[in-house]
């Protein structure tokens, strides 16, 4: 039997996690494995079990992606499958259109896998268009036949997606050898409490109650707040300034840009408070040479509202996680792009 799944791309996540399995078994039971996707670090290992890549950038979410419908077809009629298995609703499009074209005597047989629980809407439909559909749990099942009654004639399998107990497991406890490592890259977590979340941080998975729960458990303080949302998608960073608006009382900046504007200015702001920092010593230690009183001095330049006198008073140097490492690491970032960066060195 020969099978292709059809997945947005192969980073992480449980839906690709359960590709790479059902892979593994394919291939195991001597049937003939592929799997068609944008690329990701988890190919090499999908190839070393023995399936076959395909990259068809099927995932991005527009009109234009359409254009593989007819090239896709006649892939498909070539490789001749038994069983086409998508898992996600763009991917999912494109082959449903594919295989319209295909007389239905040479057809093969399509299944979806529904993993979540999709916004109700004609866009998330095409994953209860198969006759085949695989539900990964109760509450899957439950929302496919509740919110596209037509399905409930169709053929529905319930394969709960589990976990691995032998790598997954209740009361685990890191070793030593990781913990010194884990505090001496975060040295600030010593005998603190960690909020962690297994998965991505999504709409669908109580990413309002992390951030309620982060919120509570801060520390008190007065500082103004300036919050960075990272999206592409401009429907979540306004949920994310709705939620954000409900717990934080200060009135904050909002600034909505892209993950990678988000990082380089992240980064950045730590970069500058730690040039300010010093160059607020460097000045002191001028004063303490001729004569001058220092603290004067640097009040004196900080009054100026260009400059500011916050982080800018004479003391020991920076310290911490972060301003060393995000230093480091916009120097680094300058510095292989081939840009001038003596002021970070």
């Amino acid at each position: 039997m020969k099978v292709i799944q059809f997945v947005p791309t192969l980073d992480s996540g449980g839906v690709e996690q359960g590709v790479l399995e059902m892979s593994r078994a394919l291939t195991e039971n001597h049937h003939e494995s592929h799997v068609v996707s944008a690329g990701g670090r988890l190919v090499d290992q999908l190839i070393k079990d023995g399936t076959h890549h395909h990259k068809w950038d099927l995932h991005k979410k527009n009109l234009f992606t359409f254009r593989h419908v007819r090239p896709l077809r006649k892939w498909i009629i070539s490789m001749n499958p038994d069983v086409v298995h998508v898992r996600s609703r763009m991917p999912a499009w494109i082959v449903w259109q594919s295989l319209k074209g295909i007389p239905l005597n040479k057809r093969p047989t399509l299944v979806s896998t529904i993993h979540g629980l999709y916004s109700v809407n004609f866009y998330s439909a095409i994953m209860s268009k198969p006759h085949n559909i695989i539900t990964v749990s109760k509450s899957a099942n439950e929302y496919l036949v509740k919110n596209y009654p037509k399905s409930s004639d169709k053929n529905i399998k319930l394969i709960y997606r589990g976990v691995d107990t032998s790598e997954y497991y209740k009361n685990y406890k890191p070793n030593q050898e990781w913990l010194n490592n884990w505090y001496k890259d975060y040295p600030d977590t010593k005998d603190t409490k960690l909020l962690t979340i297994a998965g991505r941080i999504s709409p669908l998975k109580d990413f309002e109650k992390i951030i309620s729960l982060a919120v509570s458990i801060k520390d008190k303080s007065n500082h103004k707040i300036k919050i960075l949302i990272g999206t592409h998608s401009q429907e979540l960073a306004e949920q994310l300034r709705e939620i954000y608006s409900k717990i934080v009382k200060t009135d904050p900046k909002y600034c909505i840009i892209s993950p990678l504007e988000a990082e380089i200015t992240k980064i950045t702001i730590n970069g500058f408070i730690t040039t300010k920092l010093s160059f607020a010593n460097m000045i002191s230690d001028v004063c303490d040479t001729i004569g001058a009183n220092k603290e004067k001095v640097l009040d004196s330049i900080g009054s100026d509202s260009r400059i500011g006198n916050k982080y800018f008073k004479p003391g020991y140097s920076f310290g911490g996680p972060c301003f060393p490492r995000d230093t480091r690491a916009l120097a680094l970032f300058v510095d292989q792009n081939n840009i001038n960066n003596e002021l970070l060195l």
